[in-house]
C-alpha cells in the first residue's frame, strides 16, 4: 500500500525482483545491496504521502515516512529510533501506539519476514 504509483516494470529496471504479493497486493521485493539508492529513490519520489515503507539488508531494517506534506523521514531500526519509529507507524495507521510498541516483533508478524526477524533480532522480539 501507499507504492500503486512505482510499476514493476521500474522495480525490475532496478534488477529488484518481485518474488510475490500479499493478499493485499503489496510486493514482497527482493532488494540486491546495489539497487538499494534506486529503490529509496523510487520510493521517496513516488510513494503515497502518508505512507510508509520498510524494507531489510543484509543487516538492517529500513523504514521510509512519506507525510501529507511529501516531506519523507528516514530511519534505521535501533534501540534508539525505535520509539520514534513506532509513534509514526501508529500515527499513519490511526492505531494505538502499544499495537506496535515493539517495532522488531511487529516486523516479524510479516511472515516475509519473520525467519529473517528471528534469526537476527529474536531477542529484540521477545523481550
Amino acid at each position: 500500500m501507499g507504492a500503486e504509483q512505482i510499476s514493476d516494470q521500474e522495480l525490475t529496471a532496478s534488477d529488484i525482483d518481485i518474488v510475490g504479493k500479499t493478499d493485499s497486493g503489496s510486493r514482497k521485493l527482493k532488494i540486491p545491496s546495489e539497487s538499494i539508492e534506486r529503490y529509496k529513490n523510487l520510493i521517496r519520489e513516488k510513494m503515497t504521502p502518508g505512507f510508509w515503507n520498510e524494507f531489510l539488508d543484509e543487516n538492517d531494517i529500513h523504514f521510509i515516512f512519506k507525510f501529507e506534506n511529501n516531506d519523507t523521514k528516514e530511519y534505521v531500526l535501533s534501540p534508539e529510533s525505535e520509539q520514534e519509529i513506532d509513534d509514526l507507524c501508529a500515527k499513519l495507521n490511526n492505531e494505538p501506539p502499544d499495537k506496535t510498541a515493539n517495532v522488531y516483533k511487529y516486523i516479524s508478524e510479516n511472515d516475509f519476514y519473520r525467519d529473517f526477524m528471528m534469526t537476527n533480532y529474536k531477542v529484540m522480539i521477545e523481550r
